[in-house]
């Protein structure tokens, strides 16, 4: 939300702001670092999957590591701090010193623990108080035989604090389950190229990608103490996934040719699976919250609430207790993210769950991780969630409230958050936003009026209709100067980016979007300037958007309306968004294009993927059910799902790219949904005494930004 100047300034400054030249120079600077941005970011990706696997002390990692915090200091100029000191990690640990000029923060990286080693580790003083008391076993006991570690991206350290964030509302803190338990059996590394180990430690794909195996690191324990092993996911697989009550749909990605995947477990920390045919988007699928799903129920705990293990009388009796009519809702209660009973793999677990203000995340104190000197992570001890509405987590986030933080920030607000910084104690990091668009405009091309549908599927309307909007004034409108005019193409650091779909149709030529209307039989116009439809009735566009900051909107449909085809702006409630457009009663609608960084995962804006692809719901329809329903595409859409189908059948990721560029061609041919502008950086505020947290990094939903930053390496400088 948008803060008025007059408000948010007095919580800045207790004066008048204004924008200053210098502060817009400053804007038009960050210009040009974005792209720059985009070019070492890659470069993070590539030092993270080459070093996983080596020891945190390998020369040659260090030399790599030191020659980035080069690179990166020499095209980021950051703030100055005052000299600084770190806390010792315990009394044999000495303290780290921070230099007088804060360097750059790259990227964590993950490594296993070496074997030389042994079992020296250390915890966090708030545990070292409860195994003196003999409430905790040894902080040796509680970690697996190979712990993954941690490469900390700035230092090792130190531990404590508390990291406070702010919230919408009691299930907006349920967010914690995706983005901050981000622990399945494998993960993406921090600029979403690559799939690195997590829960398991190396696995194999054979079979041309039918058969899957995973080693689970040994010895990981849940937050009740209690071994995590291959049981705990033959139980998701037989007893969740394979039950209809539970799941009465299986997801896309765990089944092929219409049969869920197999499960086999070779031993206690060997698993394996096997698909009908090839899967080889799979472990990208794992990577992106799947194989959470997998290892999210703790079988001796889910057990008591499953048929299979309890009579029905007790179920029964419990769901009643509970205060539910099916036993499928008490169990689906009982693992989600409020009950605080639940074994969890996660750094921190829920103390004090909503309505408590603050709701509260306590460590981990099984948690599976360390770091390269042996310190269980995570470093901070305490996680706090207050409940606020938008305006008020704006104006709180400027007066420096909150720890870490990039949701529910408005950036409209971006200036106010660039000056408040000295006073509120924080600075600003810009990640990687991996959206291809902010606006995505997706008319319906399964539209339930024969002549509008007609019009819609002429390809020389949507180009037109993307001639006529004047994208440098949509950036300057919203964005300051700083979004990029841009087509729904792949990112730049993607592989499957396409630099011609990028900049296709993107000049604002109204003469030349008049003519193609014009082409197309729509010269005829009513008194107002309005053209008609072939059957004489006015062409009328209504965009429907569930945004309450609509200026871009306004713009787009003064622009179209300007060249004759008249349109209107639909602000709706997302439930009624949801609904018209499940019914197909939409004209078109906006939505932000996401994913530009991994799209075969979530292809929704260039593939009629699933009812999220709003350009084109009925074709989705028809693909994922085979043809049984919705309707059969047109022989270029159509086209567009074979290369899909074939993508999902190829092990290979180079020729996975070879296919999906020919997607990207068809949708460049055909713009089935017009972009508008995009480039924007993903903001989070960062308070001054937070360590280890990127100055650059991957966001967007797919990667569970910022979980795929490692979180649990974050630290608090009581300094």
């Amino acid at each position: 939300m948008r803060l008025t100047r007059a408000r948010a300034s007095a919580v800045v400054t207790g004066r008048p702001m204004t924008l200053s030249r210098k502060t817009g120079t400053r804007l038009r600077v960050l210009g040009g670092l974005i792209g720059v941005f985009l070019v070492f970011g890659t470069l993070v990706e590539v030092l993270g999957s080459m070093t996983w696997h080596l020891s945190p002390r390998d020369p040659k990692a260090i030399e790599e590591a030191t020659a980035f915090q080069s690179v990166l200091s020499s095209l980021v100029k950051t703030e100055e701090v005052g000299m600084a000191s770190v806390a010792p990690l315990s009394p044999a640990k000495p303290a780290v010193a921070l230099v007088s000029t804060r360097q750059p923060v790259g990227a964590h990286r993950v490594a296993e623990w070496p074997v030389s080693k042994g079992r020296a580790f250390n915890e966090s003083p708030m545990l070292t108080e409860l195994v003196a008391r003999g409430d905790l076993p040894p902080v040796s006991e509680r970690l697996p035989q190979d712990p993954l570690v941690i490469v900390p991206p700035e230092q090792n350290g130190p531990y404590g604090g508390t990291w406070p964030r702010l919230s919408n509302g009691p299930k907006d803190i349920g967010i914690l389950e995706a983005r901050f338990a981000y622990d399945g059996l494998v993960r993406w590394g921090p600029m979403g190229n690559t799939v690195v180990p997590n829960l398991a430690v190396r696995w194999t794909v054979e079979d041309n990608a039918k058969t899957f195996t995973f080693w689970l690191r040994k010895g990981v324990r849940w937050s009740d103490g209690h071994p995590f092993t291959a049981e705990d996911i033959e139980f998701w697989h037989q007893d969740v996934l394979s039950n209809k009550d539970i799941t009465p749909v299986i997801a896309r990605d765990f089944k092929r040719d219409g049969k869920a995947l197999t499960f086999e477990k070779l031993d206690d920390y060997t698993v394996r699976f096997r698909f009908a045919s090839p899967n080889g988007l799979f472990l990208k699928a794992l990577a992106s919250g799947r194989g959470y799903e997998m290892v999210r129920h703790a079988k001796h705990f889910m057990k008591n609430y499953h048929p299979r293990y309890t009579s029905m009388e007790n179920l029964e009796r419990m769901t009643e207790e509970r205060g539910f009519d099916l036993w499928t809702k008490l169990f689906n209660d009982v693992w989600g993210w409020r009950t605080i009973e639940t074994p969890r793999l996660w750094p921190w677990v829920l103390k004090d769950p909503p309505p408590a203000r603050p709701a509260v995340l306590v460590r981990n104190p099984y948690y599976w991780k360390v770091d390269p000197e042996g310190n269980q992570l995570p470093y901070i001890d305490r996680m706090t969630f207050e409940i606020y509405d938008a305006e008020t987590i704006n104006f709180k986030a400027i007066n420096g409230e909150m720890g870490m933080q990039g949701r529910h920030l408005s950036y409209q607000n971006y200036p106010l958050f660039m000056e408040g910084r000295n006073k509120g104690g924080y600075r600003v990091v810009h990640w990687i936003n991996p959206g291809m668009g902010s606006h995505a405009i997706a008319l319906n091309l399964n539209h339930a009026d024969p002549v509008m549908k007609k019009i819609i599927h002429d390809r020389r309307f949507r180009i037109a209709l993307s001639h006529a909007i004047n994208r440098n004034e949509l950036s300057e409108a919203d964005y300051f100067g700083l979004a990029e005019p841009r087509q729904v193409a792949p990112l730049p650091t993607s592989p499957y980016y396409s630099e011609s779909f990028e900049r296709a149709y993107l000049k604002y030529n109204p003469v030349l979007a008049n003519q193609l209307l014009d082409e197309m039989g729509l010269a005829a116009k009513d008194k107002s300037g309005h053209r008609l439809r072939p059957d004489g009735d006015p062409i009328v566009i209504r965009l429907e958007t569930t945004s309450l900051d609509n200026r871009v909107l306004e713009l787009v449909s003064g622009y179209w309306t300007a060249v004759g085809v008249r349109t209107e702006i639909k602000e709706e409630a997302r439930q009624l968004f949801y609904e018209r457009k499940k019914g197909l009663l939409h004209d078109g609608a906006i939505w932000g294009a996401g994913n530009g960084q991994s799209p075969l995962v979530d292809p929704r804006f260039h593939v009629p993927f699933s009812d999220e692809s709003i350009h084109a719901i009925d074709y989705a329809r028809w693909f994922r059910t085979d043809g049984k329903r919705g309707e059969k595409p047109p022989p270029d859409i159509l086209r567009c799902i074979e290369l899909y189908r074939e993508i999902e059948r190829t092990p290979s990721e180079a020729r996975q790219v070879e296919l999906y560029k020919e997607i990207l061609e068809l949708n460049q041919k055909n713009l089935w949904v017009i972009g508008t502008v995009g480039g924007i950086p993903q903001i989070f505020l960062v308070r001054n005494d937070f360590r280890n947290v990127p100055d650059v990094a991957m966001g967007g939903w797919i990667f569970r930004t910022p979980g795929n930053t490692a979180m649990e390496c974050y630290s608090i400088d009581p300094g």
